[in-house]
């Protein structure tokens, strides 16, 4: 289960992050997970961020969300923690504008048409 831990909101995109951690017993992967903002629930034009990053997220492991344009690596923090260091690309602040509570969506369910090679008889 991946949870939200912190939200840092700043004026400079070098500063401004959120940080996720998997606090559940199961690896987790990030690809479609998404971070929305609460202030734009139910709006025309929803301020979110959808993970297109395929890494699964071991338990107890850290994924750092920069604002800033950041690759996405694993790294280890100076008291041995892991941590998956990622970025949105932005050139501008994007959590500061929105104030008030970060939602964390995952993936429920998900439908694959099935190949007529793959379907026996």
């Amino acid at each position: 289960m991946v949870r939200i831990v912190g939200v840092q909101r700043s004026e400079d995109i070098h500063r401004e992050f959120v940080l996720l951690q998997n606090q559940g017993s199961l690896r987790a992967n990030l690809r479609g997970l998404t971070l929305l903002a609460g202030c734009t629930v139910g709006a025309d034009q929803p301020v979110l961020y959808v993970f297109p990053d395929d890494v699964d997220v071991a338990p107890g492991n850290f994924v750092l969300l920069k604002t800033s344009v950041c690759p996405g690596t694993w790294c280890l923090t100076r008291d041995g923690q892991r941590v998956f260091y990622t970025g949105m690309g932005k050139s501008e602040p994007f959590w500061s504008c929105w104030k008030g509570e970060v939602h964390l969506l995952g993936i429920q369910h998900t439908f694959c048409e099935r190949t007529a090679e793959s379907v026996l008889v």
